[in-house]
């Protein structure tokens, strides 16, 4: 049977078209059907339509966080107002998988609940990451590519860290895979040089089968 995915695309610095285009892909070979929206869009036929998993490939943010994100706001900004929120804890309620990519944390940060939702929150003045660099997952089934390694997340309580990773510059293994529940964070895949380095589609696919163990059993 085909499982519905709604993924979110969309935001700054980042090329999400071509990202979004290439996740989809690579959860095809799961079966896993995905519709690419906008975020408010997206997040506005989450609250009419049911969907098994949502995967959140964006940067949507109230970018008021400084001055250099001024004269992008007016395009970008992003705040997720009552009826998305409660469109997100309702497919959360029913059952849905969550799986954040990347940016994933950084959204929504006007709602406190969100990082307690993802297992991980992006923490302003404290999380951080190098340029791009060469990343290294550790693990019997590790790999390199080259990616940004955020470091000093925050973990929500009952968060199970899955992965780790370091960096040329950065010793200190940091979080890469996450899981709480059916909410399931892959803090990698920048642009495509990294989602197409292989290992990647292999932790992805791993990532989109946690979030929906419940209903798939791990398939």
């Amino acid at each position: 049977m085909t499982v519905r995915n709604l993924l979110l695309s969309g935001g700054i610095y980042h090329p999400f078209a071509e990202t979004s285009a290439a996740v989809a892909d690579i959860l095809s070979e799961l079966g896993i059907e995905s519709t690419v929206m906008p975020v408010s869009e997206g997040l506005t036929l989450l609250s009419q339509t049911r969907f098994d998993l949502l995967t959140v490939n964006a940067l949507a943010f109230s970018m008021t966080q400084a001055e250099k994100y001024a004269p992008l706001r007016a395009q970008f900004a992003y705040s997720a107002g009552t009826e998305h929120r409660a469109a997100i804890l309702s497919h959360m309620a029913g059952g849905g998988g969550l799986l954040g990519l990347h940016t994933a944390a950084i959204c929504f940060d006007g709602w406190a609940e969100w990082p307690t939702l993802l297992g991980a929150g992006w923490v302003w003045g404290t999380s951080h990451h190098p340029m791009p660099e060469y990343v290294t997952v550790g693990g019997a089934e590790g790999f390199t590519l080259w990616d940004e390694l955020y470091c000093d997340m925050a973990l929500a309580p009952g968060a199970e860290v899955l992965a780790t990773a370091t960096s040329q510059s950065v010793t200190a293994p940091q979080p890469v895979l996450t899981r709480k529940g059916r909410a399931v964070y892959l803090s990698l895949g920048h642009d495509m040089t990294a989602i197409t380095a292989p290992g990647y589609a292999g932790m992805l696919r791993r990532a989109a089968r946690l979030a929906l163990d419940d209903k798939e059993g791990g398939r």
